[in-house]
């Protein structure tokens, strides 16, 4: 297996061992010798840009602790910039998790195949190939796996059965045909109002002010030359860009 060392691309292996220094870290062991390898919360544009429309085998590494998470995407730049979303980020698996409590800073994105276009390549042979490194990682790295499932193309370790599904269905639901009162859904409102929300009169400190900003890398689109880190607000005010434009 290939060690953080092994990268053939210098300048990218440069800038991420400069920042093993912030915590407590592991070398990351990549299942295979990487084509790309990203520092998540810098490379974030890159990401975007060299994966656009590219299908790919990718693995996250937790540099705490070294957990592995192996995926594969049929739009790369799509899939790869979605652990970026909070509302994708709330999903409740260890990937997820992980990347909450850690943050992106404490990980690696390494690309460990780049499969080409997506009308170059079958489903079935991205399949194949995700499932030949969910077998190395399920044999030999089962401590350190983020996966739920040693199967490629499944979410998670298992299924409901067509029991369980058929017993919530229709009046079986204990939700079925309820209704809400205009009073009832007043008082929900009411009781999340002003002294009665848990967050009434809290401050919160420019510390974590800090770490709920999302900050917005701004590159040159023909050069990619960085033009500078702006909160999103600072963003949206400097180059005059409103309505949800930021992604």
């Amino acid at each position: 297996m290939f060690e953080i060392t092994s990268c053939t691309n210098e300048n990218i292996f440069l800038s991420v061992i400069s920042f093993f220094p912030l915590g407590p870290f592991v070398k990351p062991i990549f299942l295979n010798e990487p084509v790309r390898v990203y520092y998540p919360k810098l490379n974030r544009n890159l990401i975007g840009t060299d994966n656009k429309k590219r299908v790919v085998i990718y693995q996250w590494t937790n540099l705490i602790n070294g957990h592995i998470y192996i995926g594969s995407a049929s739009t790369g730049s799509t899939r790869l910039l979605n652990y970026f979303s909070p509302s994708v980020l709330l999903r409740n698996l260890p990937i997820y998790n992980n990347l909450r409590k850690y943050g992106h800073n404490n990980f690696c994105l390494a690309i460990l195949e780049d499969l080409g276009l997506l009308k170059q390549v079958s489903k079935k042979f991205i399949l194949e190939r995700e499932q030949y490194y969910l077998d190395v990682l399920f044999t030999k790295y089962l401590d350190r796996k983020l996966n739920l499932s040693p199967t490629a193309g499944t979410t998670l370790g298992f299924k409901h059965s067509s029991i369980f599904k058929l017993n919530r269905k229709g009046s079986l639901n204990p939700m079925f045909g309820k209704t809400f009162s205009s009073e009832f859904n007043s008082m929900q409102t009411r009781d999340r109002k002003g002294k009665n929300n848990p967050m009434f009169g809290i401050v919160k400190s420019p510390a974590t002010i800090a770490k709920l900003q999302k900050l917005v890398y701004v590159y040159e689109a023909e050069t990619l030359k960085r033009i500078g880190v702006f909160s999103t607000v600072e963003c949206s005010k400097h180059f005059k860009i409103f309505g949800g434009k930021i992604l």
